[in-house]
């Protein structure tokens, strides 16, 4: 489940991030698309993005938080 309160600190002030390193994730668009956040990042106007290594794959893949949803596996 992920922890809505986190924040993190990155460049003097304080991100909100819907998910944490270590999160388990799938992809919102692809059923078969899953994951582990392994890292937080934010882009040129400071969004959010996650680094997500895909299972399977042994790719990292950058996304947005939209384009996520919390793994339902009771973690």
């Amino acid at each position: 489940k992920p922890r809505w309160a986190q924040s993190l600190w990155v460049g003097g002030f304080a991100m909100a991030s819907k998910f944490a390193i270590g999160d388990k994730v799938d992809q919102a668009f692809s059923n078969h698309a899953e994951g582990t956040i392994v890292a937080i990042l934010t882009d040129g106007v400071g969004d959010c993005r996650y680094a997500v290594e895909i299972f399977g794959h042994r790719t990292i893949q950058i996304a947005s938080e939209a384009s996520l949803v919390a793994r339902g596996n009771g973690v």
